[in-house]
């Protein structure tokens, strides 16, 4: 079954998702992105949880098996040592939209936006946000 993450991100080296992350339903998750790109293309954009791990020099997803990943738990998850971020994860990472500038864009998402209270937090606090896709 299909979940999203919806996922703060504090650091791209290495690349760092903050807590608390939130699972939404795949109903939510469509949702949200929908909206999210109403208000800007780039305000929200989703990853593969699949490709998020991987070892240098290799393709995105072939790292680490991804069952290890426990985004279900409290606390930041810091992508390093076998549980490392792949290079297309870190440079997906580095192109999320500046917290300022999301936060400014975020003036055109839908009131009734699922979950836009915890982004507009987010962001106001200096983090990144982003979906990841879990398949």
């Amino acid at each position: 079954m299909k979940t999203y993450w919806l996922t703060p991100v504090s650091a791209t080296e290495p690349l760092t998702l903050a807590s608390p992350r939130i699972a939404l339903s795949p109903e939510e998750g469509d949702a949200l992105r929908r909206l999210s790109a109403e208000a800007h293309p780039r305000l929200l954009p989703s990853f593969k949880l699949a490709l998020l791990l991987g070892e240098d020099g290799e393709a995105c997803g072939t790292g680490a098996d991804v069952a290890e990943l426990r985004l279900d738990e409290g606390g930041a998850v810091v992508l390093t040592g076998p549980l490392a971020a792949s290079s297309c994860a870190v440079a997906f990472a580095e192109r999320l939209l500046a917290p300022d500038e999301a936060l400014r864009l975020a003036e055109k998402l839908a009131p009734h936006a699922p979950h836009a209270d915890a982004l507009r937090a987010w962001w106001s606090s200096g983090l990144r946000a982003m979906l990841i896709k879990e398949e």
